[in-house]
């Protein structure tokens, strides 16, 4: 394999998103990247909106547009596109970002110099009424971590990602058990993590994010995560338990937690919807500033714990009741 100019498969996901979708498929038919170096498909997740009619029509080689009759989910999106990508590197990036020319050049060009992973930067665009939610979403995860860093697993984001297609297969693509928001990109990353093939962040490969949910829709969607996709990462990667912070709250017959009986019952009493009405209170009020990182920090913990404590409560009922878990 040439690995000084790799063959890419950039790999869009969309649903009802004809808008963005129309503008991020225009900006990479225009990259600074040889056109019979790269193809781009897009996997549309039953959209009803006009995108589907839209990419009927648009005459391009290098586009491939692939179509859903259901809404499936993002994994299992991602999965189709992945499975008839016939470039060297599938680059995965969500429909609802736009790129500047340089994309595509800048993820090949990682590839052609080492066997590794990218994450490119997703950056929230700037609303003055989501400026403290979206200062807190673009400097987590890698941006904290220095220059040149390798990333654990758990920073594995897919929304702008490049990674070996023969890796994906190996590792045996997404989990399409993860049909809900979130969880099926922070286990591909923990698996990628096991391969021992290096992970790097590359902010140089900006990528902005033009779909902003409000406070409300991100905290429901947490809490719907910590009571369906974790579950299912504990199982597969126990060592979460402690990487996301769950044994602040309780250990588990299987995971002891690090802290002390006390400490853990006091903070779950910040668990309790009054204090989290607070936070809130306090974000939606300073939503046009910058505010300290703990209050999100909170915030997100919070409520995927609650989702987790959720399920871990209905499961011992199912099992006092006699039902199956």
């Amino acid at each position: 394999m040439d690995r000084t100019k790799p063959t890419l498969s950039v790999v869009v996901i969309s649903w009802n998103q004809f808008a963005h979708i129309r503008r991020l498929v225009t900006e990479l038919l225009d990259q600074d990247y040889e056109t019979d170096r790269y193809e781009i498909i897009v996997v549309d997740d039953g959209s009803t909106d006009g995108t589907r009619e839209w990419l009927r029509s648009v005459s391009n080689e290098r586009i491939r547009p692939i179509f859903g009759d259901r809404h499936g989910g993002r994994a299992a999106s991602r999965n189709r596109g992945i499975k008839v990508a016939s470039g060297n590197i599938v680059v995965m990036i969500d429909g609802d970002h736009s790129v500047e020319r340089d994309f595509l050049a800048i993820h090949a060009s990682r590839h052609a110099s080492e066997r590794c992973v990218i994450v490119g930067k997703s950056e929230f665009e700037d609303h003055p009424d989501s400026r403290a939610l979206n200062h807190y979403l673009n400097n987590g995860g890698a941006a904290k971590l220095s220059l040149g860093s390798r990333l654990p697993g758990r920073y594995f984001l897919t929304r702008n990602c490049s990674v070996p297609t023969d890796l994906l297969l190996e590792i045996g693509l997404f989990d399409e058990r993860f049909n809900v928001w979130g969880g099926e990109d922070l286990d591909l990353g923990m698996r990628l993590e096991e391969t021992a093939t290096p992970i790097y962040g590359e902010t140089r490969c900006l990528a902005v994010h033009h779909h902003l949910r409000p406070l409300h829709e991100l905290l429901r969607n947490l809490l719907t995560y910590g009571k369906e996709c974790l579950p299912l990462l504990l199982a597969r990667h126990p060592r979460l338990f402690y990487e996301l912070n769950l044994d602040r709250t309780f250990s588990l017959l299987n995971m002891r937690s690090r802290y002390s009986v006390f400490y853990r019952g006091a903070f779950r009493l910040l668990m309790y919807s009054p204090v989290c009405f607070v936070f809130r209170f306090l974000v939606v009020a300073l939503r046009r500033h910058h505010l300290p990182r703990i209050v999100f920090d909170y915030l997100h913990l919070r409520q995927y714990t609650r989702g987790y404590m959720s399920y871990l409560a209905t499961a011992k009922e199912k099992k006092r009741s006699g039902g199956t878990h």
